[in-house]
């Protein structure tokens, strides 16, 4: 399906951006390791992306909503640019410090928290008219994701920081310029159209946002399916890598291969995402994935087989990238675009909220009972998500045209 010059422009930017993500994901720890020995300090690395975040994200929605949100895209891409300049700079010299290196990764996450949140309010209005538009235009976005997060940035990352360690954030630079080049060629301002009672304080315009979703059943199981599936996932996610080596007997190359299998599952969940749709209709699409997300953690769980826990897994993330395909595509069909910052603000939320309390629950679940049992408990969690979708299978395919 042609989505029309506008949205190639929209995916371009957003593929550079995410070639400098995948990039940072690899070479931004091997840093911190380079400069202290502490793995707490490499930890708080983590730390120093995720808490500013989960600080902001409600505010960025508010901006979205106010702001033109081209100009949200180049000038946020161009400000990670300007960082990764500097980080450069500073790391050719000598001169970086630990916490220069928190600080930065601070302000270039919030920066990537609204280069991707304004690219999810900006798809239903360059994607076209088509019914089936943004469930092509969410697969698009989300299949390139996963090629360049997973497969390209990564070892990409790894090669530049062996080469030379200021390298690959030379190589962030260029890709969040051509990322600023990108969204500039975009026609449109998309300036959101807001009533003027709704261009009022923050706390209120939140309000106004969370008082609509609470009015929508769809959109609240959303959000509500959102933070249970995240919970959900990072239980085990959280100590994959030990689960890895003490059940499957992998070190790290192997533990890096087994990841490169999952991701081959997030591509095909990106080529199957609407076709799947166009058969089951969203209700039961959304439905039969929650409970395939479950089996894989059973399977994975339960069993010592390299291959069974590689396919398994990778399953599993095929499930993952078709549900954020047809969630995004309700969500964005339903919300008027007035409204779009604020509640994939309040998502992304409900997301972040629930990585932290999987990640702190994985821990201690995992110390308290072995590494298996808490993929049976996170497969628990997934059943429990489905069945908060089974009472509004209708309402999901009435909302989606099917």
């Amino acid at each position: 399906m042609r989505l029309g010059r506008e949205f190639s422009r929209l995916w371009l930017g957003n593929a550079a951006s995410n070639l400098s993500d995948g990039i940072a994901f690899a070479a931004l720890p091997l840093l911190a390791a380079a400069l202290t020995d502490d793995p707490r300090a490499v930890a708080g690395l983590t730390v120093a992306s995720t808490l500013p975040r989960l600080l902001t994200v409600l505010g960025i929605g508010v901006v979205i909503d106010r702001v033109a949100r081209r100009r949200l895209l180049w000038a946020s891409n161009l400000v990670r640019a300007s960082l990764f300049a500097l980080l450069a700079v500073l790391v050719l010299t000598g001169m970086i410090q630990l916490w220069s290196l928190y600080l930065i990764f601070a302000v270039i996450g919030i920066a990537e928290l609204v280069s991707d949140s304004t690219v999810a309010a900006v798809i239903p209005q360059t994607s076209g008219p088509h019914p089936h538009a943004l469930d092509a235009a969410n697969s698009r976005i989300a299949g390139a994701q996963t090629l360049i997060d997973e497969f390209v940035g990564p070892p990409l990352g790894g090669l530049l920081f062996a080469a030379a360690a200021f390298l690959p954030f030379g190589a962030n630079t260029v890709a969040a310029l051509i990322a600023t080049g990108c969204f500039l060629l975009l026609t449109g301002r998309y300036a959101p159209q807001a009533p003027p009672e709704q261009r009022t304080a923050v706390c209120a315009d939140l309000g106004t946002a969370v008082r609509w979703a609470h009015r929508q059943p769809v959109i609240g199981t959303l959000i509500t399916v959102t933070a249970l599936a995240s919970i959900g996932y990072m239980i085990p996610f959280s100590y994959l890598v030990l689960f890895a080596r003490e059940k499957l007997g992998l070190g790290p190359v192997g533990y890096g291969l087994l990841l490169s299998v999952t991701a081959l599952g997030g591509l095909a969940g990106a080529v199957i995402a609407g076709p799947l749709r166009r058969w089951l209709g969203y209700g039961r699409a959304i439905l039969a994935m929650l409970l395939m997300a479950a089996v894989t953690f059973v399977i994975t769980g339960v069993s010592s087989s390299v291959i069974v826990v590689a396919v398994a897994l990778a399953i599993y993330i095929l499930h993952a990238v078709v549900w954020n395909v047809l969630a995004a595509s309700l969500r964005q069909r339903l919300t008027p675009e007035h409204l779009m910052g604020r509640i994939g603000a309040v998502t992304r939320l409900a997301s972040l909220s629930g990585l932290t309390i999987g990640a702190v629950a994985g821990g201690i679940l995992a110390e308290a009972f072995g590494l298996r049992t808490p993929f049976l408990i996170a497969a628990a969690i997934f059943t429990a998500a489905a069945a908060v979708v089974i009472p509004v299978i209708r309402r999901f395919d009435a909302a989606g045209g099917g």
